[in-house]
């Protein structure tokens, strides 16, 4: 019976934890801080990925950040011509920082990658919701003498387990996003009862990477609303976090400036509400809405960068190698998250 299956092990989300500031620290100022990290064969100045969502990263986004040394996956939701027309008109031929998009349909998406291969593109992302899928497995055996040839580095995922972790892994992939249930468009576990708390999905992919002895980078995908979960989920030892709602709302994310109630927003959603419209597919996991409008997406990566560098600087680590070696978490009560916030008294 089913019930013999649950664990009871708690399920942590980025509010259940904190970090313990326990280190004497001889950093004078968090610009002495290096976020920078090795990355699928690029240097991330931010270790930050750009979502492959249709309202996030097109080539404007993808541009931007490569401006600032970190990287934009341009979306799936078009045709391969006009992808590469994204890199293109924001003269991103021949940049290490381009990142593509695709599915696994055999017929479609090979050809895709091939083309896109061609024009120079070496990081690709298999955007599809479930990971630990024979789909999966299937696509990644037809593409591996592609992946061979054109020398690519390959993201999969979303997985949110150990097993799937190993799953991957061991199809030889080069990067893992982990995550499910847990964007702020995706209503996965709402729909369908499947999902886990963030911190305990990385937790899980890590101790998989550890048990296999692999060198494959993990992607903290989704969860993450402000400087200080990205801080958390860099220290548990992600080597990279996605953004999507983050980064959706900035002037280079895709899209128009609307004008509300005397206010400036930009549509957001989720990858399978898109793919609903494009495609008629019977997708349940995606949803729409309006955010805030906030400006150049520079702005907001010095803010998030800015937040690492303050929290490396509270554990005396110069570089992220050692912010990671010396994190240390606590549990936090509800009373305890509470204290925490901004306390805001009238009069």
């Amino acid at each position: 019976m089913s019930y013999k299956n649950i664990l009871f092990d708690d399920s942590l989300t980025y509010d259940d934890v904190s970090l313990l500031p326990n280190q004497i620290s001889s950093v004078k100022h968090r610009s002495d801080c290096d976020t920078s990290v090795e990355f699928c064969g690029i240097k991330l100045a931010v270790p930050i990925i750009a979502s492959p969502m249709n309202t996030v990263c097109g080539g404007k986004m993808a541009k931007a950040l490569s401006d600032m040394k970190c990287l934009g996956v341009i979306h799936r939701f078009n045709s391969v011509e006009e992808q590469i027309n994204e890199f293109k008109d924001n003269n991103l031929d021949g940049s290490d920082y381009q990142g593509a998009a695709i599915g696994i349909n055999s017929m479609t998406d090979i050809e895709r990658l091939k083309i896109l291969s061609d024009f120079g593109v070496k990081i690709f992302c298999i955007d599809i919701a479930n990971g630990g899928s024979k789909m999966m497995e299937k696509f990644i055996k037809e593409i591996r003498k592609y992946v061979e040839s054109y020398k690519l580095k390959i993201i999969a995922g979303n997985v949110a387990s150990s097993e799937t972790t190993k799953f991957l892994i061991n199809l030889g992939v080069d990067a893992i996003r982990v995550g499910i249930g847990n964007g702020a468009m995706c209503s996965t576990s709402i729909k369908s009862g499947i999902g886990i708390g963030q911190v305990d999905a990385i937790v899980r992919a890590l101790s998989a990477k550890d048990e296999l002895s692999s060198n494959v980078k993990i992607i903290a995908d989704g969860g993450i609303s402000n400087p200080g979960a990205m801080c958390k989920a860099i220290a548990l030892g992600c080597d990279a976090v996605m953004f999507g709602r983050v980064l959706a709302g900035t002037e280079e994310a895709p899209g128009d400036v609307i004008k509300y109630n005397n206010q400036r927003w930009k549509k957001y959603c989720g990858s399978a509400s898109f793919a609903v419209k494009q495609e008629n597919k019977n997708y349940i996991e995606g949803e729409e809405s309006l955010v805030p409008y906030k400006g150049i997406v520079s702005k907001l990566i010095k803010e998030y960068k800015e937040g690492l560098q303050s929290s490396m600087s509270y554990l005396n680590s110069r570089n992220i190698a050692d912010y990671q070696k010396k994190a240390t978490f606590v549990k936090l009560t509800s009373h305890s998250f509470l204290e925490r916030k901004p306390q805001m008294e009238n009069g």
